[in-house]
């Protein structure tokens, strides 16, 4: 399956830093909202056993073209057919170590690794919120380096009475939990945007001011779209990162697996 780029982004202002650290180690990270395997349009997966074998291919392929060392997926479903009987983590992600959090309603992240091992773990659901969000969080070794990969899904009803401050609130939550942690790769769907009942969504990139604020660096910068993925105009993917480089970025929309463009990019571990 061919790729469709339709980003394209060069280092980030971080990488003019790099000329003043040295850069020991780099690795590829994926961020991807894989909509349980129906574009977003169920929270199971409504792929049938017969159609499981060529469907299973088609984003086993897609996600072998990244070669990335560590991808973050949100929206994950084991079972990769209705009944169960191919299941996600083998027949998509080989050769990948998991943890995956609990699924509640659409609501499921999980982590792939290659070869770090797992230093240490914990899943934490925010505090305040209408669905049941949370983050799961991994430190690996990665190449003797300790990183703190963190996978989340904020919530989207800051509409409804009580729950304005919500998302505000989880992304606090976040930057409060790991901010003694010199390096941290925060990733997800963050749901970003002013939305009306039963209307449109207003692209609002400015929510992640707040991470830039506490010290980290987006990998989604411009805001660019990442849904729907026929005609992205929502920037709610990104990649956060605190401790890190960001080397090469682009998006790639996944024609036809799923509603949301997956977020790429390289990143650079710096010495002392």
């Amino acid at each position: 399956m061919k790729n469709l780029f339709i980003g394209l982004a060069l280092a980030c202002a971080v990488a003019g830093c790099a000329t003043e650290k040295q850069v020991i180690g780099e690795f590829r990270f994926v961020n991807w909202n894989i909509g349980h395997y129906g574009n977003g349009e169920a929270e199971v997966s409504p792929i049938p056993e017969a159609d499981g074998p060529a469907q299973a291919a088609k984003f086993a392929a897609f996600i072998a073209g990244f070669d990335a060392d560590v991808f973050g997926i949100s929206e994950y479903s084991e079972n990769f057919t209705t009944n169960g009987s191919i299941k996600a983590s083998k027949a998509l992600f080989r050769g990948y170590n998991k943890v995956v959090g609990e699924q509640s309603g659409n609501i499921c992240n999980a982590l792939f690794f290659k070869r770090y091992p797992v230093l240490e773990r914990k899943t934490k659901a925010f505090n305040d919120r209408f669905e049941d969000t949370y983050y799961l969080a991994v430190k690996l070794d990665v190449n003797g380096t300790p990183i703190w990969f963190v996978q989340t899904h904020l919530d989207s009803h800051i509409y409804l009475e009580g729950h304005s401050k919500d998302r505000a609130n989880q992304m606090l939550q976040l930057i409060e939990d790991f901010k003694d942690e010199p390096r941290v790769v925060i990733s997800g769907d963050f749901s970003v945007g002013i939305r009306i009942p039963g209307g449109n969504c207003f692209p609002a990139p400015e929510e992640y001011k707040v991470f830039e604020d506490a010290g980290y660096e987006l990998v989604n910068v411009n805001g660019t779209g990442t849904y729907p993925c026929e005609n992205p105009s929502q920037p709610v993917d990104n990649v956060i990162v605190k401790g890190l480089g960001i080397g090469e970025v682009h998006f790639t929309a996944p024609i036809g697996l799923s509603d949301h463009l997956s977020v790429f990019c390289s990143l650079r571990i710096y010495g002392k």
